[in-house]
C-alpha cells in the first residue's frame, strides 16, 4: 500500500453488485437470441426485457458505488 492509498475507503459493495448485474444482464440478452424451444408468450421477448432491466440497474448500482467511493 502506498502513501497515497492510506485513508481511502474501499469500493462499496454496490459497485460489485452493479458489475455482476450488468454482466448477467448482457448474458441474458445474448441468450435471448439463441434459438430454442418455443415457450408461452415467447413473442414478448422476456429475455431481452429482463436482460435490459438488469443492465440498467447494474449501471445504476455501479454508479452509486463509484460515487460513494469518491466521496470517502
Amino acid at each position: 500500500m502506498s502513501q497515497n492509498d492510506e485513508g481511502r475507503e474501499p469500493l462499496a459493495i454496490w459497485f460489485f453488485v452493479g458489475v455482476i448485474l450488468a454482466v448477467y444482464g448482457v448474458l441474458v440478452i445474448i441468450g435471448s437470441f439463441v434459438p430454442g424451444r418455443p415457450t408461452v408468450l415467447a413473442e414478448t421477448r422476456p429475455g431481452l426485457w429482463w436482460g435490459s432491466l438488469m443492465v440498467v440497474f447494474g449501471g445504476i448500482f455501479t454508479t452509486i458505488g463509484i460515487v460513494s467511493h469518491r466521496k470517502g
